[in-house]
This record gives structure tokens, sequence and C-alpha cells, in this order.
């Protein structure tokens, strides 16, 4: 594997570990994500109470989908990548619109306080570009390389689910 599709392949991994984890936090407490959905008012009532109810399966679900694939059915990633990649973009477009619609609010993507600021939104564009390069690179005919990522690729993955989490609380 080249330095730059294990790079990408780590960050990639990286954001679906923090799907995962953001995914767990929001299943674990649904009144929370209600009521930060009331709190930044960007969705219609009846939408809020449903997408309380299901975000967190969803993006445990989608996370599951995504490391699964890669784990046991390899010759399906770039489809899980690629999902993985949609995923973000949409995130990170509703993470645009609620810093500039409002202001100070936060995003609630990981249990943070902090108000919705541009670092959360480069956050999940990363994730996105990462997730879509290597989907790109695994329909590639020569991507074995990229297909079976090894130990080392999931621990740096792992670091860098954790540097996501933490870089944008600094900020």
């Amino acid at each position: 594997m080249s330095g730059f599709s294990t790079l990408v392949t780590v960050v990639a991994l990286g954001g679906a570990l923090l799907l995962l984890v953001a995914g767990v936090g929001h299943a674990v407490h649904p009144q929370r994500v209600r009521a930060l959905l009331a709190r930044q008012a960007l969705l219609p009532s009846v939408m809020q109470t449903w997408a309380g109810r299901l975000l967190g399966a969803t993006e445990v679900g989608l996370a599951l989908m995504v490391l699964g694939v890669v784990l046991l059915a390899p010759h399906l990633s770039a489809a899980g990548y690629a999902l993985l990649a949609g995923t973000y973009l949409v995130l990170a477009g509703y993470a645009e619109v609620l810093r500039r619609r409002r202001p100070g609010t936060p995003c609630g993507c990981l249990a943070g306080a902090r108000s919705t600021g541009l670092p959360v939104v480069i956050r999940a564009l990363i994730f996105a570009a990462a997730a879509g390069s290597v989907a790109v690179a695994a329909a590639a005919p020569q991507a074995e390389s990229v297909l079976r990522p090894g130990l080392e690729v999931w621990l740096a993955a792992g670091v860098t689910a954790t540097a996501g989490w933490l870089v944008p609380e600094l900020f």
C-alpha cells in the first residue's frame, strides 16, 4: 500500500470508528438528541422526534456496515467507503447550515457542548474526502492492498478517530 493510500485508509477507517462512537452515544441518550435537535430548530418538530429516536441506531448501523464490509467482504469495500463518504458529506452539510443559521448552537456530534464551528465542518469534510478517495482506490482492479488493511492501519485509525473527536473541542 502506498503512503497516500495508507493515509487515506487510516483517516477513512478513523471516520467509521468515530461514527460508531457517536452513534452509540446518541443511541444510549436519545432524549439528549431530541432536546438538542429542538434547540437547533433546523428540523420540523415531527422530524426532531423521529430523528432523535433513529439517529443513533442509524449511525451505529452505517458504521458497522462499513467496518463489517471492510473486514468480512473486502471486495465490496468500495461501496462501503462510498456510503461513509456520503454520510460525512450529509453531516458536513448539516453542520454548516447549523453554523450559519444558529450560531452558538452545539452540533451534538460527540456530546460536546461547544458551539458548532468551522472545525466540525472541516472534520466531516476530511472524513468524507478520505472515504471517497479510498472508495475510488478500492474500485480499481489492482486494489488488493487497499482492501485488506493490516493491524497497524487499524491502530492508526483508532488514533485518528480519537484525534477527530478531540481537535474540534480545542477550538
